[in-house]
């Protein structure tokens, strides 16, 4: 410890004087009594530290207390339960596979810590019940120098075998995965801010995840959810993740029973990527300006409603995706007709699966979507259209506009207007036949 500083050990009704003799901060953690709340003084301390009792380790809210450490292993670990660690910067710049926090005790706290590593920044392996809250992770900028690949890169927060933990509050910027869940269930994912890493949130072999308020942006993919069950995914906002080819504002492959509400997919290259899921439930979600605003690929038994798809280039692309129930929808894309005046058109909106279907055998003919040519053909080809991904009712209009347009009432007026216009056309065009013959 460098200087002179006083350490408050609280639960002992004491204080310790320690200087540059004194005795390091490991030896007076393991001097403190079982349940102490030690408070740790502004100052410059060495790692590593190993906490294996039940104590708070909280830092003195008058300046910066910097935990550094520059060997192998991890400058923290943490083996017992109900630990509380708060306020720390911790530097630990060695590029390494160990992390710079490891947690395998349950109902441990770790809050309001600033983390810059050079490897996955906390790690819980088989802790159960904890709370992450309010911690900034962030790639050491020396390990940057070094130009470590995205893929040698650690992770922000990493869950094995730990269940019912919550993450919320947290900001991770350019990490391998912001948040990493693996074999661990039922943990809360809420209100995080994720940047700049490969996938925001990645959940594999998860049940019960919930994934509620969180925000990623430029990502490869703001969340990936895979191999999963019972996920819930709510009020995220997804933004910006198009700088990479297989960029999604939200990828689900291999999951089932997923709920997907309330999202904002917004600038990215393709807003929902949706593979070999099923079961799942797509509701309240609004697609804006995507490159695509969503992609159905080998996808069945999902329901789909209330999404709304606005300035997308291409809303939506699907292939092999049957039996999917999607009604009720807006597209911007699609120009319907509203007879009976209900807010949804009594023409479907169907999506013509050409393009995906040829870029599938030849993925170099990418070049041609949205041209002329590939547009033409796409009105030529109807090959199977009861098998197309198809909204039976799509809404007229986008949703807010449907609440609160004074004018919406008088919408059947548009839709027999437009009845009346389309069956003079056709008695106009049966009369100059019968003219011809």
């Amino acid at each position: 410890m460098a200087g002179v500083a006083m350490l408050w050990i609280a639960g002992a009704n004491h204080q310790v004087e320690a200087s540059a003799s004194s005795p390091s901060l490991q030896t007076l953690i393991d001097q403190a009594a079982v349940g102490d709340r030690l408070t740790i003084p502004e100052g410059t301390y060495e790692g590593p530290l190993v906490i294996t009792k039940p104590l708070a380790l909280i830092a003195d809210q008058t300046g910066e207390v910097l935990l550094k450490y520059t060997g192998e292993g991890q400058a923290l670990r943490i083996e017992a339960d109900g630990v509380a660690v708060d306020g720390l910067r911790i530097v630990d710049e060695t590029v390494k596979n160990e992390p710079t926090i490891l947690v395998t005790g349950d109902q441990v706290q770790l809050s309001h810590l600033t983390i810059i590593t050079a490897a996955d920044g906390i790690q819980l392996r088989g802790a159960q019940g904890g709370e992450l809250r309010g911690n900034l992770v962030v790639w050491s900028s020396q390990a940057a120098a070094q130009a470590v690949r995205l893929a040698a890169k650690g992770n922000g927060i990493d869950l094995y075998d730990s269940h019912d933990n919550l993450i919320t509050g947290n900001r991770i910027r350019d990490m391998h995965d912001g948040i990493y869940l693996e074999n661990s269930d039922h943990n809360e994912v809420t209100d995080n801010d994720l940047a700049d890493s490969r996938y925001g949130v990645h959940c594999m072999y998860t049940v019960g995840t919930r994934i509620l308020g969180n925000r990623g942006e430029g990502n490869v993919t703001g969340a990936m959810v895979m191999n999963t069950r019972e996920v819930e995914i709510t009020g995220n906002t997804f933004a910006k993740q198009n700088e990479n080819v297989n960029s999604q504002g939200l990828l689900l492959f291999d999951a089932h029973a997923t709920l997907v509400r309330d999202n904002q997919l917004e600038g990215n290259r393709v807003g929902i990527y949706v593979e070999q899921s099923s079961d799942n439930q797509l509701e309240g979600n609004r697609m804006l300006d995507n490159f695509i605003g969503i992609q159905l690929i080998s996808a069945s038994g999902n329901t789909l409603t209330g999404n709304q798809w606005i300035g997308n280039m291409a809303d939506a692309q699907a292939r092999g995706s049957v039996d999917n129930t999607i009604s009720g929808n807006y597209w911007d894309a699609h120009r319907g007709v509203d007879i009976d005046g209900d807010g949804y058109s009594d023409i479907s909106y169907a999506v013509n699966p050409l393009f995906s279907g040829i870029v599938q055998r030849r993925p170099q003919l990418q070049l041609l979507f949205q041209s002329p040519g590939m547009l033409f053909l796409e009105d030529l080809y109807q090959a199977d259209r009861q098998s197309w991904t198809t909204d039976a009712s799509p809404l007229m209009r986008p949703l807010d506009m449907r609440e609160t347009d004074p004018d919406r009432q008088s919408g059947w007026l548009v839709g027999v207007a437009g009845s009346v216009l389309l069956a003079g056309t056709g008695i106009l065009y049966y009369l100059a036949r019968r003219r011809g013959t």
